[in-house]
């Protein structure tokens, strides 16, 4: 059947997924279903409960910088193999090659981040061997050029720790849960005390967070706008840089996470779905 608009904001664009031959899928491999406690429903069947809101993946939009984020990295090293035969001051050209090869590493990343958390954070650099390479960079201009060498060893080093970390982000499918509510919701009656509130109405962006005991996760409970109704979507939030699928079997649970999962975020089932949203999908 043709699947409109609508249906591609619960159901993600079939392009983000090649194999699946230009199909919007309710369900994907890897996908488990939340606790009874949750509540959850699904675009096929709609009614009152949760359903899960697919993200764009974020690896497929980053693979292209990454792989020459490392020609680049390599190509420093052609000052230290040819010494004062480069057509610029070697120092000046190092750190061009140097600068483009981590722009290409680190800000396709971050700008295609998910969370909506605003915390800092050095996440996914691996700063100990980056912060090293600087200062053996810095060393071999006063000192010795050959201590340049133990520099790039340095970088490539956090090159490859960073990329490992990114690598790890992006091992669980980005999705979070939505949930239809009136236009009179109010946080602190209808949020679980664990919960930090962060407003007391509604608004587009971040109304709850949690952390405490998650590990590298927190939690986000996020309003949303779509046409003339509201939802509440909750997340969980990999370093504060990627949303993960919590039901997803690829998901690094703890049993202190378990508990938290237990039970859902809302001590209500929101509203029911708009019709809208709700068709008839084929499975995979």
């Amino acid at each position: 059947m043709v699947v409109g608009k609508e249906q591609h904001w619960l159901l993600g664009d079939s392009s983000w997924w090649p194999n699946s031959e230009g199909r919007l899928l309710v369900t994907r491999i890897g996908d488990l279903n939340p606790p009874k406690s949750w509540v959850s429903t699904d675009p096929n069947q709609g009614g009152i409960g949760w359903i899960r809101q697919r993200l764009q993946p974020v690896g497929p939009r980053i693979l292209y910088t990454s792989a020459w984020s490392l020609f680049f990295l390599i190509a420093s090293i052609v000052p230290l193999i040819f010494p004062e035969k480069t057509p610029i001051n070697d120092q000046l050209l190092a750190i061009i090659l140097f600068s483009i090869s981590w722009s290409l590493t680190l800000i396709p990343f971050l700008w295609f981040s998910n969370a909506n958390n605003e915390k800092f954070t050095l996440f996914p650099l691996d700063y100990i061997s980056f912060f090293l390479g600087i200062i053996f960079f810095i060393l071999h201009i006063i000192i010795d050029t050959k201590l340049g060498w133990i520099g790039f060893f340095f970088f490539f080093t956090a090159w490859f720790r960073t990329i490992r970390n990114i690598g790890d982000s992006l091992k669980v499918n980005s999705s979070r849960w939505l949930l239809p509510i009136s236009s009179s919701f109010i946080p602190q009656e209808t949020i679980s005390q664990e919960w930090e509130i962060s407003t007391n109405r509604f608004r587009n962006g971040l109304i709850a967070t949690k952390s405490d005991g998650l590990g590298f996760y927190s939690a986000e409970l996020t309003g949303i706008s779509f046409r003339n109704f509201r939802f509440i979507a909750f997340s969980m939030v990999f370093r504060n840089r990627i949303i993960h699928d919590p039901f997803n079997i690829n998901f690094s649970s703890n049993p202190q996470i378990e508990i938290f999962l237990s039970s859902p975020p809302m001590k209500n089932n929101g509203e029911k779905w708009p019709d809208f949203l709700i068709r008839e999908i084929e499975e995979e």
